[in-house]
């Protein structure tokens, strides 16, 4: 394995400013590993008011012993290999809640300190996670967040908590990387794989049933690494509850170039819907291969299957990916947060701003609010923050941001997407639902 790449100009840290200076991005060499995920090119565990980024200051916890003219995020995300684009997304939309916060003056309860980022890349490899958060850290990051793969994070956290340093978990649905680990500075805003396994089961039938569908029966398509396989096993608890039965399963592996076999397994088991747990590329594939076989379910859906919310994805998909329900992390299309913070993003980094790329936002401002309500970069005040921590004013789909003794939101919700007319929109529940289901 090579070593990082140190910038000669700096040798504290190399950092962004969030204002727009361009990033030196740590670079770190290695192989991806196959259970970084099935990317190609985009996709992970999927799977506040624009000053938000700030939200509601609360109070402080803590005071500074000295004058503090910075707050330093560090950014530890697939920056190149096969999950880069989406990866890449992600740590945009880090800088950009920062950007957004230093607009709006920087951390009052330090004084208008600065918020900057520094990015790691982690390439998607399990290996490279830990090595990236130990650098970040010696690069001079106040908390960390990441990483997108399931079996990076779990690495990546593991430093985090041995540093005693904060990290919030951007996107990762590996129950694993928090249940029990007896971790004290780990914190997830999203909902993992068992809730989000739970979502399914009790939100898509209601959906097809009251929409007159019938669905009695599914197969399991899904990436075989720990996201999956944790994705998988909740499925197997929570769908016979809801009278829907597992005809088949099958797994594509990372790497994989077709789904062919996947999909000639499921066209024989006849289920009434097929559900994708998948990166964007294994879904992508999974469509592909349904076309090549003049093959689809009553129902296409998806559970925590970041294709199917990936405009990108749906658009090269095409006409085939409409009508398809994925239950996965959502943006808030009820608030006009929500547009103001898509527009810039896509005006700043002429990225498309995903539901995944979203949850990294959310993180962003996650930490953002809890630096605010400490009134230090102390970690151990940052991390009481987050214990404490009830952040209402954010995009994604979901109530309030708070944080049981585990580090998982209490309120951590997967809602149902639809594309509809190649276009992603969030139809249940009704409180966020910005369309009609179609079934």
């Amino acid at each position: 394995m090579g070593k990082t790449l140190k910038s000669s100009t700096s040798n504290r840290r190399r950092f962004l400013k969030a204002t727009g200076a361009s990033v030196a991005a740590l670079t770190l060499a290695g192989c991806a590993s196959d259970d970084a995920g099935n990317g190609g090119g985009s996709g992970g565990d999927s799977g506040g008011d624009s000053g938000g980024s700030g939200g509601d200051t609360g109070t402080t916890t803590g005071t500074p012993e000295q004058s503090v003219d910075e707050v330093v995020i560090g950014s530890n995300h697939p920056l190149s290999g096969s999950l880069a684009a989406t990866g890449v997304g992600m740590s945009n939309a880090i800088k950009l809640a920062a950007m957004r916060k230093n607009e709006e003056g920087g951390i009052e309860s330090l004084d208008g300190a600065e918020v900057t980022v520094i990015e790691g890349d982690n390439q998607g490899a399990q290996e490279l996670g830990g090595q990236v958060s130990e650098e970040l850290l010696s690069e001079g990051a106040d908390v960390l967040t990441g990483c997108y793969s399931s079996p990076v994070t779990t690495a990546a956290t593991q430093v985090a908590e041995r540093q005693g340093v904060p990290f919030v978990i951007s996107i990762a649905a590996a129950d694993n990387i928090l249940q029990g680990r007896d971790f004290n500075y780990v914190y997830r805003p999203q909902p993992p794989a068992r809730r989000l396994a739970s979502d399914y089961a009790d939100l898509v039938p209601s959906v097809i049933r009251d929409g007159g569908g019938t669905i009695d029966t599914a197969g399991l398509f899904y990436i075989n690494n720990s996201y999956g396989q944790a994705i998988r096993d909740s499925l197997r608890e929570f769908l016979p509850e809801q009278n829907v039965e597992i005809v088949e399963e099958t797994a594509i592996e990372f790497g994989a170039s077709n789904a062919n076999t996947q999909v000639s397994r499921l066209r024989s088991a006849d289920p009434d819907t097929i559900i994708a747990t998948t990166y964007v590329a294994g879904g992508v594939l999974l469509a592909q291969a349904l076309q090549d076989q003049d093959y689809r379910p009553p129902y296409l859906t998806a559970s925590a299957s970041a294709t199917f919310t990936d405009d990108d994805a749906v658009s090269d998909i095409g006409e085939f990916a409409n009508g398809v329900l994925d239950n996965n992390y959502a943006l808030n299309p009820t608030v006009d947060k929500t547009a103001e913070v898509r527009s810039q993003f896509l005006d700043n980094y002429d990225q498309e701003f995903s539901a995944s790329v979203g949850m990294a936002y959310t993180a962003a401002e996650v930490i953002i609010q809890a630096v605010e309500e400490a009134g230090s970069v102390d970690p151990d005040d940052i991390n009481e923050a987050l214990k404490g921590l009830s952040y209402e004013d954010h995009i994604s789909a979901m109530g309030a941001i708070e944080f049981d003794d585990q580090g998982e939101n209490v309120n951590a919700l997967g809602p149902v997407n639809q594309v509809q007319d190649l276009s992603v929109k969030v139809v249940y529940p009704e409180e966020y639902a910005e369309a009609d289901p179609q079934v």
